[in-house]
């Protein structure tokens, strides 16, 4: 089940895509997220700024955005510089 905040994501998302001319299946998109992923990265290419927002939040909601390679090393390394072993 999917949350209210995600509900309104997906109805202002069919109403923007319809504009553009895409129709799109909301069942599908909220069960099938291969058709997801694959709607929302052509959507994500669109001249509407409101709509690619709400590919983009829709996307991170999805869990289809992945972490910056660099941001992961940095928080990798964040403690590296912290002595950590017995007293001396």
């Amino acid at each position: 089940m999917l949350d209210p905040a995600t509900l309104a994501l997906l109805a202002k998302l069919k109403v923007l895509a319809k504009k553009t001319g895409t129709n799109l299946d909301l069942v599908k998109m909220s069960g099938d997220l291969g058709y997801a992923e694959l709607t929302l990265k052509e959507l994500s290419n669109a001249d509407d700024p409101e709509l690619v927002l709400v590919v983009i939040q829709l996307m991170n909601q999805f869990g289809l955005l992945d972490t910056p390679a660099a941001t992961a090393k940095i928080e990798e390394n964040k403690d590296s510089g912290r002595y950590i072993g017995a007293l001396r």
